[in-house]
């Protein structure tokens, strides 16, 4: 995927944008569910079976996640939703309502979240918004002193923000992760690792995050 911009080309959110008006503590963010994806289970050592059944557990297990979670809040997804092009329409929108029932949902658009088919729609930001988010994102996004993206972007040293990313599942952000032979957008330099925040399902014990939690690590690490 690969942004291939500076911080300063990002869309700068307002505050009751990026909130809705909802307090941290009713904001929960996370990424990379992978519903509906069996391979996931391989590629990342999900505890299930790499199986059709093994997959109809997981998005279960996870689905399950959202359940939980309080009736009124705004859940932001960094990306990934789900990656099944031959699943029915019906059965994606239906597990995206269940996510979200009276609940707001946000979305940045993930690598994966590309590979699906969106038709009728022009946009993928058309698409997934008929399934069911309030507010689709092609790209990274700037609040406060936080670049909130799918995946990690480069930060200078120079730079005084934090980001807060999905994608790398259960690995986390090193000071070498931007000096691989991969990186084709960003300088190939290291960074303070500590300024990078995974929220994927599966660094976190498959369980989304609240925001005043995020924050309160944050200003701790000052």
């Amino acid at each position: 995927m690969g942004y291939n911009t500076t911080i300063m080309d990002y869309k700068r959110l307002t505050e009751e944008e990026f909130t809705l008006g909802y307090p941290p503590e009713k904001i929960f963010i996370t990424s990379d569910l992978h519903l509906f994806h069996t391979n996931i289970i391989k590629y990342c050592g999900r505890p299930f079976a790499c199986s059709p059944k093994g997959c109809a557990e997981m998005t279960e297990f996870l689905l399950k996640k959202f359940d939980a979670l309080p009736d009124d809040c705004l859940i932001w997804n960094f990306g990934d939703v789900y990656l099944n092009a031959k699943m029915e329409r019906s059965k994606i929108m239906n597990a995206v309502m269940r996510m979200k029932r009276n609940r707001k949902m946000n979305l940045i658009l993930g690598n994966h979240d590309f590979m699906n088919d969106k038709r009728p729609f022009k946009t993928f930001i058309e698409f997934y918004t008929s399934l069911g988010f309030d507010n689709v994102y092609k790209r990274p996004l700037l609040f406060g002193d936080y670049v909130l993206s799918h995946e990690p972007v480069f930060l200078d040293k120079k730079d005084t923000c934090a980001n807060i990313h999905g994608h790398t599942h259960q690995t986390f952000v090193t000071k070498d992760y931007f000096m691989n032979d991969w990186n084709k957008s960003f300088p190939k330099r290291k960074v303070d690792q500590s300024r990078y925040k995974n929220v994927c399902m599966d660094a976190n014990s498959f369980d989304l995050l609240r925001l005043d939690g995020i924050l309160r690590q944050r200003s701790a690490a000052l």
